[in-house]
């Protein structure tokens, strides 16, 4: 072997493991859990699921926290202190244009004011319509997709992906793959 040959292996060997390792380390931040506030796993957690905060925009968020005395038909109101540290955290780590994340699909087609409920944005009903396809349903009952915890065992941590759902759940039961990833 001469001397080219070596330096081009190298280089070549060494692209293949830089491009490697880069995938590595964007896979792990894909899957990484999100920062979590105690406060707000505390208060919010307590009745539900906290939703990762990167699920919803700033502004679906500022509705749910200004209203929180009908909090879908409970009063859910918290004193000011506690209010204004969880609509900082959720405000910081909203879904946002600019701020890429795996969720960023879920501000497609979203409107101008967003809807309320997580479960009504049109990236989150396309990524969820073989569901109803599969169940043989036209519509969901309201909260009928909500406890996200049923299919996506990961949902606490904020991890969504398709190949961590529970066992009995996901594509390969579906008989075909979802128009979305998530």
């Amino acid at each position: 072997m001469n001397r080219v040959q070596f330096v081009l292996g190298s280089l070549l060997l060494g692209g293949i493991l830089i491009f490697g390792f880069y995938g590595l380390l964007v896979h792990a931040q894909d899957t990484e859990e999100y920062q979590k506030n105690p406060a707000y796993i505390e208060e919010c957690g307590a009745c539900h699921l906290a939703y990762p905060p990167g699920l919803m925009p700033s502004k679906t968020w500022d509705k749910v926290m200004t209203g929180l005395s009908d909090h879908f038909g409970e009063n859910a109101e918290l004193d000011d202190e506690t209010a204004q540290l969880i609509m900082n955290y959720l405000q910081q780590e909203s879904l946002r244009p600019g701020k890429p994340t795996v969720m960023s699909e879920m501000l497609r087609n979203l409107p101008q004011n967003p809807p309320l409920r997580m479960t009504e944005f049109p990236a989150f009903l396309a990524a969820h319509e073989i569901i109803g396809e599969q169940l043989e349903m036209e519509s969901f009952p309201e909260g009928f997709l909500s406890p996200c915890a049923d299919c996506h065992r990961q949902a606490a941590d904020g991890i969504f992906e398709k190949d961590r759902m529970h066992p009995g759940y996901g594509p390969s039961n579906w008989g075909g793959a979802p128009s979305s990833n998530r």
